[in-house]
């Protein structure tokens, strides 16, 4: 027969333990997600770029990165040009071309620098330091319903990308994959009673409900209500998916 005391001690010892867990999933995803943010920043397609010094130079491959920005999210991977890129940016196509010397070059330069920022805007929403990884989790939720909103053709015009060729595919496949290793890990550090395969499993069904959020807000009714209302939705089966205090 236990004691009650033993009782409590076992409890203690339990409690500690998950909570050393919960650290660890937590020190794992922000490990994952900062390699991956230097692996985009440090990523160049060409030479030029590494070697390039002068302010002016990368303002101009700044301009670069913009406009092709821009004419993807209007026109999609198909309707992307190098001329039309250079127009957006307005400078010569040969300027252009010495930085990124054809199309596949510049959509992966363009990809790697979108997300990039994408990643430092949800790293900005929250103190790495203080913040739990239930309030990191759920921050990066709503986080993500607000950059839907504003972003959501990029996001579709990147699915339809992905689908356009097997590379394309195994582009997108790299630089999205460290995201789902960095939510896996806060899953398992906001609910660490979670095994790996539930984890695996709320990891996915977080994502399905955010892309297709992003599907509905663009494609979808446009009564703003309508889209808070869905963001707080998925919010609230989030918490249920992970087995978070409502």
């Amino acid at each position: 027969m236990t004691s009650s005391t033993q009782g409590n001690e076992n409890s203690s010892e339990n409690e500690f333990e998950r909570q050393q867990f919960s650290a660890s999933e937590k020190d794992k995803a922000l490990v994952t997600i900062l390699d991956h943010l230097d692996f985009l920043r440090g990523g160049r397609p060409t030479p030029q770029m590494v070697d390039a010094k002068s302010e002016r130079t990368q303002r101009t491959v700044e301009r670069i990165l913009s406009g092709a920005r821009r004419v993807f999210t209007e026109n999609g991977y198909g309707g992307l040009s190098l001329r039309k890129v250079a127009e957006e940016a307005e400078i010569a196509v040969g300027n252009l071309t010495y930085h990124f010397p054809n199309k596949q070059t510049l959509i992966e330069a363009m990809l790697r620098d979108s997300l990039a920022r994408y990643i430092k805007d949800h790293l900005d929403q929250f103190h790495v330091g203080r913040d739990s990884a239930s309030d990191i989790l759920i921050t990066i939720i709503r986080r993500n319903g607000v950059l839907s909103r504003k972003f959501y053709r990029f996001f579709f015009q990147t699915w339809g990308y992905a689908a356009s060729s097997e590379q394309a595919r195994e582009t997108v496949r790299e630089l999205y994959r460290p995201l789902g290793k960095f939510i896996f890990h806060m899953v398992r550090a906001a609910n660490p009673s979670l095994d790996y395969i539930a984890a695996r499993r709320a990891t996915l069904q977080y994502f399905s409900l955010e892309e297709g959020y992003k599907l509905f807000v663009g494609y979808g009714p446009t009564n703003e209500d309508a889209a808070i209302t869905a963001e707080k939705d998925i919010e609230e089966l989030v918490r249920e998916i992970v087995g978070l205090p409502q």
